[in-house]
């Protein structure tokens, strides 16, 4: 265990090394920040459009993050030749796949954690110097009932007084000691999310034993691109056999194909709880989604570990 806890920590410290990393990073945080600008450009709720577009991309910057880290992890050990002085030592091969993993997954849900936290700290920031919260905290109305608005010294200092709110409510969040209608949900969404990416991570893992980065980054985005589309996948076999286009051996061999095709790949939608948290007031509790993340995960590390046994590095 305390080797595996080793290849983690130092995975973890190489990944955050990587400069794509904090590209990808502030690609997030940027348009997160911008999500008020773009909300005020459509007609449609500002509160839902913003809480759409944070939590898709919290979702989309860490499949890019657990793709263009993970691909290269096992491959650039073998590149380097690092490989030969690896296995040379007391370590077993499951140890140093399992270790790789651990510290990629650590490295996602770190930046995971980043990402939500930022998006926490725009949604209060942004509905504390709304108009109409400023006009109510420091507008006043005259005696003659005309509207005054505050000066740049009393908006500066409001502006001050948010910024902090804002980070206290975020804590608060994170800490689930403080509840608000404008980030509900937002904390399980990002916990099904993970659990999507924990999967995603073990492919670009399991990828990565097997084929150059090129390909593993190839491999990993189809795999959560068919993932997402296992239910519609299963859907199209459905209608085959209602229209009885089954009947010909070729209907036969598509239907069997795509049944086969649905049932080996990931289904990501389990996962996608986007638009149940933006229409509804609460994301239920799935926890045959749980158990199929941490069972599938486990699968596909487990097929990465017998791959890596018998890679010869002779």
């Amino acid at each position: 265990m305390l080797k595996i806890l080793a290849i983690a920590r130092n995975t973890f410290k190489e990944a955050v090394r990587n400069r794509i990393l904090y590209i990808l990073l502030i690609f997030a945080l940027l348009i997160m920040a911008s999500s008020g600008v773009i909300s005020d450009l459509t007609i449609a709720a500002k509160d839902k459009l913003i809480k759409d577009l944070g939590l898709a991309s919290i979702s989309f910057f860490g499949l890019l993050i657990a793709v263009f880290v993970g691909i290269g992890l096992v491959y650039n050990e073998m590149d380097k030749k690092t490989i030969y002085t690896i296995i040379s030592k007391p370590i077993d091969r499951y140890q140093f796949v399992l270790g790789k993993y651990g510290g990629l997954l650590l490295t996602v849900y770190v930046m995971m954690l980043i990402m939500t936290a930022f998006f926490l700290f725009v949604i209060y920031f942004q509905d504390l110097v709304s108009d109409e919260t400023v006009s109510a905290a420091i507008g006043k109305i005259s005696e003659q009932g005309i509207y005054q608005a505050p000066t740049v010294a009393q908006y500066g200092m409001y502006l001050i007084q948010s910024f902090f709110v804002a980070t206290g409510r975020t804590m608060g969040t994170l800490l689930q000691l403080y509840h608000s209608p404008l980030t509900a949900n937002i904390l399980a969404v990002v916990g099904y999310s993970c659990l999507e990416l924990a999967i995603i991570t073990a492919f670009a893992i399991l990828y990565s034993t097997v084929s150059s980065p090129t390909l593993s980054a190839i491999f990993t985005v189809l795999t959560f691109i068919i993932g997402r589309m296992s239910e519609d996948i299963i859907r199209y076999a459905w209608r085959l056999n209602e229209k009885g286009l089954t009947v010909a051996l070729g209907g036969k061999l598509k239907y069997w194909f795509v049944v086969a095709a649905a049932h080996v790949s990931p289904n990501l939608e389990l996962f996608n709880k986007r638009s149940e948290a933006i229409y509804k007031e609460e994301v239920p509790w799935d926890g045959l989604a749980v158990y199929y993340g941490i069972v599938y995960s486990a699968m596909i590390i487990l097929l990465a570990i017998i791959v890596f046994r018998r890679r010869n590095f002779k």
